[in-house]
C-alpha cells in the first residue's frame, strides 16, 4: 500500500448507512482510528428510504442459493444484534401463489437446500391476519423468517456500537473532494477549507461516489475493470391507514410483496430496473401500474376513500464482478480496490452491501481487506457484537 506525505493514521469512510456504520464499527473494534463522514443525518439516502424488509433470502433460493444463504444468516444476525429493529407485532413473510399449487414444491425444496425454516399457517390464520384480502385467490401459503424492520432503529445502534469502539462520527458535513498527489489520495477536502488527511479512504455512498467521483470509476479504453456499476431502480407504493397487518410475499410473476409499519402498508415488487442515471429517482407511471394491477387482484373491492397513496421510487448503484452473477439480479456484496483497477488510484476502497440487509458480512469483508491492505497485526480482534455463538 502507497503511503501518503503525511503520517495521518486515520481512515475515512464516507457515507454514514449500514455499510459505511456497521464497516466503521468493525475497523475500530480492531483498533484502528476511523472518521465516518455523512452529508446528511445517517442512513438519510438509501439505508433509511427503502422497504424496511429483513431478508430471510426465501425470494433468492431457487435462482441465486449463495445469496439466499447469506441473507438468512445476515438476518439472524440482525434479530441476534439487534431486536428493538423489528416492527413489533408482526411476525414472519407469508410467501404465497395465486395461481399455481404445484409450485409449493419447488420452492420448498429451494428453502430447504439454503437452510431457511418454514412454518405452515394454521388453520384460518390467513382469514384472523389478513382479512381484507381476497383470500380465495391464494392456491398456497406457508411462513417464513422474513421481518418487517426500522432501518433507523438499526442504524442508531450501529452507530453507538462505532462510537463505543472509538470511531468519530460526522454527520451534516460534506466530502468536497479527495486529497490527490498523482494518483495517491491522501485524505479528503471537507466542506469550504478543511481537509483530513487519512491513510485510507473508504466509499460507502454508492451512488453519491459514482456521481461525484467519477475519475474513481471512469474505464480505460485499452484496460477492463474486474467490476460493472449497475444502476438498480424499484418502486414503491405506500397506503396509509395500513390494509393487512402481515407481511406477504406473493412469488409469481414479479414478485409482488407488502410491508406492515405502523399506519402504513408499503407495497413493492421484487423487480429492479436496470437504468443508466444513479440519479434517476423519478416515478415512472409504467411500474407504478405493475403494482396497481396486483392491488387490484388482491383487493377486488378496493380501499376506503379516506386512503392515502404515496408513489415513489429509489436508486441504488452495486458493483458486481464481471464474472458474478447476471447484473440487476442479486448482487452480493462487493469491495473495490481502485489500486487493482485501470485508473490504479491508491489508498481508496468503494464497498457495496449488494443488499442493505447483507450489511454484518460487508463489515467483515471490509474488515480483511483493510488489515491486509496496511498490514496490520491485529487479525485476532474479537468477534463482532452481531456473532452469533454456536
Amino acid at each position: 500500500m502507497a503511503q501518503p506525505s503525511h503520517s495521518s493514521e486515520r481512515i475515512v469512510i464516507v457515507g454514514g448507512g449500514f455499510a459505511g456504520l456497521s464497516a466503521a464499527a468493525r475497523l475500530a473494534e480492531s483498533e484502528l482510528p476511523v472518521t465516518v463522514i455523512e452529508s446528511s443525518k445517517l442512513g438519510y439516502a438509501a439505508s433509511t428510504q427503502n422497504q424496511g424488509w429483513l431478508h430471510s433470502g426465501a425470494w433468492f433460493a431457487k435462482a441465486h442459493p449463495e445469496l439466499a444463504n447469506l441473507c438468512y444468516e445476515s438476518l439472524l444476525q440482525t434479530v441476534a444484534y439487534c431486536p428493538e429493529c423489528l416492527e413489533p407485532g408482526f411476525g414472519g413473510m407469508i410467501y404465497c401463489s395465486l395461481s399455481d399449487p404445484v409450485s409449493l414444491q419447488t420452492w420448498e425444496k429451494a428453502w430447504k437446500a439454503a437452510g431457511i425454516p418454514t412454518q405452515p399457517l394454521l388453520t384460518g390464520e390467513l382469514k384472523w391476519n389478513m382479512p381484507q384480502l381476497e383470500r380465495d385467490a391464494f392456491a398456497w401459503t406457508v411462513r417464513l423468517p422474513d421481518r418487517s424492520f426500522r432501518p433507523d432503529v438499526l442504524l442508531s445502534q450501529l452507530a453507538a456500537t462505532a462510537r463505543n469502539a472509538g470511531a468519530e462520527i460526522r454527520s451534516n458535513t460534506t466530502v468536497t473532494g479527495l486529497m490527490m498527489q498523482d494518483q495517491l489520495v491522501e485524505g479528503v477536502s471537507v466542506g469550504a477549507n478543511e481537509e483530513l488527511p487519512s491513510r485510507l479512504v473508504i466509499m460507502a455512498t454508492g451512488a453519491y461516489s459514482v456521481s461525484r467521483f467519477p475519475q474513481l470509476y471512469q474505464a480505460i479504453a485499452t484496460e477492463q475493470s474486474n467490476y460493472r456499476l449497475v444502476c438498480l431502480k424499484t418502486h414503491l407504493r405506500a397506503i396509509s391507514p395500513g390494509l393487512t397487518v402481515d407481511p406477504f410475499c406473493i412469488v409469481d410473476g414479479v414478485g409482488m410483496n407488502h410491508l406492515p409499519h405502523p399506519g402504513t402498508s408499503v407495497f413493492g415488487t421484487s423487480r429492479w430496473e436496470v437504468v443508466s442515471n444513479a440519479e434517476s429517482e423519478g416515478v415512472e407511471k409504467s411500474e407504478v401500474e405493475i403494482i396497481e394491477r396486483q392491488l387490484n387482484q388482491l383487493f377486488p373491492n378496493g380501499f376506503d376513500e379516506q386512503v392515502n397513496v404515496h408513489d415513489w421510487a429509489g436508486t441504488t448503484v452495486q458493483a458486481m464482478h464481471v464474472e458474478q452473477i447476471e447484473p440487476g439480479n442479486a448482487p452480493l456484496p462487493t469491495i473495490i480496490d481502485h489500486s487493482q483497477e485501470p485508473n490504479r488510484i491508491e489508498n481508496v476502497l468503494s464497498i457495496f452491501p449488494g443488499r442493505a440487509t447483507l450489511w454484518a458480512h460487508l463489515a467483515e469483508e471490509v474488515r480483511t481487506t483493510v488489515l491486509e491492505k496496511i498490514g496490520s497485526r491485529q487479525a485476532e480482534a474479537s468477534l463482532p457484537p452481531w456473532a452469533i455463538m454456536t
